[in-house]
């Protein structure tokens, strides 16, 4: 093909451009100062009217915030460095020292690790934003410093230097360390308590930050969630190991259409030219020949219910291990779409009863469950004789149920209670695995399937580590 017909069927004859006449002047734009000339922005991050709105209520609502003296344009910046899924910086802002801190913060990648768990969290990136907000005004107060001014040349903007990136560099990490302590026990809470994104519970902002503040200020609170987050994890790693019943026996050939359970002779029929075409009909039309499994069906299984003893003698760290391996029990029966119930009960002397239903939880109601404790106690630190009647009185519903109980008690049980309890338990269907925290069992060996003794609830115990797999 002739070179000039190749040109034409791409459409290039057309005429290279004229080159600039050297005898014309020509001016060059200075970016530099194009930039100066241009209108700064009040932000340093690109933020929109949401955002906007967002920084004034922040400024409005957040304590932490308001004492740091930031405007709404500030709380705004620092909202979206940690809600925004890719916060983008402006050319320039009317505040040059909140650019380069929050320049220096997009660039560490404790930050980058911080915004995974703060990105469209408007809760988390509250709590972020008033960490940015406490450091920035931090790094304002040394600016106005006289070491500062005097290192600072005349007509230098503050923090131009090298000191002064070094000073934002050092309370860019001190933000990011502060955020990521109080990111993570909000986490923590909000796990513990069946909320936030991939959980059935509410995801309502105000609901969330509300119940935070709770667990915050409540040590015993804190404690347990931090607890349950930790059994939790081993409560995963349990569930992953169990051994499912899946198809596993061939019993005949039947008509059908899953590519997976095609004999040998239809997939070799696939592979030949002339039958293909045929063989892909009847796939599509399920006349293929599959194989036909038999598999055990799984089927519903009961409610959860867990029995935490709260006598004297569990006050403390044994009453918040046993809540907090609770709050786990209470997540595994969740996954499993299982109602579970929580009971707490100390001898004759009172009993606390909390419904939990596979989907949404009454999250202040468990809270209160949480922080109450009975702190009295008998003989008898179990309810067996009154759990027939708080497994109605608390609505379980039928089927296979499993029973937890945690105690420090030595039980004695009398023949006739055994008996009782016995003839409940085969009538309700129900399996008790009993934890005897540092006390020997008595005889609830006599009425539970199972009977753990163990020195503490540890989450790496066996002990625990079986109850968890239930």
């Amino acid at each position: 093909m002739d070179p000039k017909e190749l040109l034409k069927l791409l459409d290039l004859t057309q005429k290279p451009a004229r080159l600039p006449d050297a005898s014309l002047p020509t001016s060059v734009v200075d970016e530099t100062q194009a930039d100066t000339r241009a209108p700064k922005s009040p932000t340093a991050l690109e933020v929109d009217e949401w955002g906007l709105r967002r920084g004034r209520d922040l400024v409005a609502e957040s304590e932490r915030i308001a004492r740091t003296g930031a405007d709404a344009f500030a709380a705004a910046d620092f909202f979206a460095a940690a809600f925004e899924p890719s916060p983008k910086l402006m050319r320039s802002c009317t505040v040059p020292r909140r650019h380069q801190f929050l320049s220096q913060l997009l660039d560490t990648p404790d930050y980058r690790s911080l915004h995974a768990d703060t990105q469209l969290d408007d809760t988390a990136a509250a709590i972020a934003a008033g960490h940015f907000a406490e450091q920035f005004a931090t790094l304002a107060k040394e600016d106005a410093g006289e070491h500062n001014r005097a290192l600072a040349p005349a007509g230098m903007e503050a923090g131009g230097d090298l000191a002064g990136e070094m000073s934002a560099l050092r309370a860019v990490g001190q933000a990011v360390t502060e955020a990521r302590k109080e990111v993570d026990e909000l986490l923590a809470a909000v796990s513990a308590l069946g909320l936030g994104p991939g959980e059935p519970g509410r995801n309502d902002p105000q609901v969330i930050a509300a119940l935070y503040a709770r667990v915050r200020n409540d040590p015993g609170l804190r404690q347990i969630c931090e607890l349950a987050g930790r059994f939790r994890r081993v409560a995963r790693s349990q569930q992953r190991q169990k051994v499912r019943h899946g198809l596993d026996e061939v019993v005949g050939v039947e008509p059908g259409g899953d590519v997976g359970r095609l004999l040998p002779a239809e997939l070799v029929r696939l592979a030949v030219p002339e039958w293909e075409l045929d063989s892909l009909r009847r796939i599509v039309e399920h006349e293929a020949l599959c194989r036909e499994y038999h598999a055990v069906e799984p089927i519903g299984k009961g409610p959860f219910v867990v029995v935490c003893d709260e006598s004297g003698s569990m006050e403390g760290t044994r009453a918040h291990t046993a809540k907090a391996l609770a709050l786990a029990l209470a997540w595994v029966a969740r996954h499993q779409r299982r109602w579970c119930g929580l009971v707490a009960y100390s001898g004759g002397s009172g009993e606390r009863l909390l419904a939990l239903p596979p989907g949404r939880w009454d999250e202040a109601a468990l809270c209160d469950w949480l922080a109450a404790f009975i702190g009295k106690g008998s003989d008898l630190d179990l309810p067996l004789a009154e759990l027939p009647r708080m497994y109605e009185q608390i609505g379980a519903p039928p089927g296979v149920t499993d029973l937890v109980m945690v105690t420090d008690a030595q039980c004695r049980i009398p023949l006739e209670l055994q008996n009782h309890f016995l003839n409940w338990r085969k009538a309700a269907r129900v399996r008790a695995v009993a934890l005897v925290i540092d006390s020997p069992s008595g005889d609830l060996a006599a009425v539970c399937d199972e009977v753990h003794h163990v020195p503490a609830l540890e989450p790496a115990g066996d002990a625990v580590g079986r109850v968890l797999s239930l």
